[in-house]
């Protein structure tokens, strides 16, 4: 009996350890959508406390084979971030293949992904049409601009303008485009991030990360790369676009 008493003082006591241990869900996958002849999906990654670490977009090796062909405009992948996990200021992601590239020639024009971290809503981005050349062209405030950074004037329906890198190898005549990092604004506002990558790189098998350089202030609270990866696992056959090293402004 006295055995017995033992034994079970000492689940009693192991018990709420258990509980202690229970697994903490780190990582949040959003919706899948498919791409190619393969499926992508948003994820965010969180500390044991909740705190985002990173957002990324994954998407399988295969979804660079079967891609669309003489669209216009460019097919373009709206990726969901997922439920149960909050990290502002991002909204939705959306993955657009450019087949031919884009503008400017001779530097953009390679077949590429513009992976677009935006932090307005859907509705809002639909919104913007052709013709807002004042919102496109309105400038953002000094604080806001990245150093080194160009605002190019016009813009782009349902996206906004584009803040290019002038240190980018690309841009300085150091070398040809490979990854590059690219603000995004609308009426004075930064409205995303973005990465853009050729298919010659990811095919490439790359593992890469680089610096993304910040503005003296952010314009609204939320989590703020400070480091961007392009990544290939061999284990998943898939790629990843990473948000990371996060800064939080509140």
């Amino acid at each position: 009996m006295k055995k017995v008493c033992c034994l079970f003082a000492l689940l009693l006591v192991l018990l709420p350890a258990c509980k202690e241990d229970a697994v903490v869900q780190t990582r949040f996958t959003g919706p899948e959508v498919a791409m190619g002849n393969g499926m992508a999906r948003a994820v965010v990654q969180t500390d044991l406390q909740g705190t985002p670490l990173s957002l990324a977009v994954e998407f399988d090796a295969a979804a660079l084979n079967g891609l669309p062909t003489g669209h216009f405009p460019p097919p373009s992948y709206v990726l969901r971030l997922p439920a149960g996990v909050s990290l502002p200021p991002y909204d939705h992601i959306t993955l657009d293949w450019n087949e031919h590239g884009h503008e400017p020639p001779h530097v953009y024009d390679k077949p590429h992904f513009d992976v677009h971290f935006y932090f307005m809503t859907e509705a809002e981005r639909d919104a913007i049409g052709p013709d807002d050349s004042l919102a496109f062209n309105q400038p953002l405030p000094a604080e806001n601009l990245p150093l080194d950074y160009l605002e190019t004037p016009g813009g782009v329906p349902g996206m906004g303008a584009h803040v290019i890198d002038l240190r980018s190898p690309e841009i300085s005549g150091e070398g040809t485009f490979t990854h590059t990092f690219i603000y995004g604004k609308y009426a004075g506002q930064i409205t995303f991030l973005e990465p853009m990558i050729t298919t010659e790189f990811l095919r490439s098998k790359p593992d890469v990360t680089a610096e993304v350089r910040q503005p003296q202030a952010w314009q609204q609270p939320g989590y703020y790369p400070t480091k961007y990866r392009v990544a290939y696992e061999a284990g998943k056959d898939s790629y990843s676009v990473v948000l990371q090293d996060f800064i939080r402004v509140n």
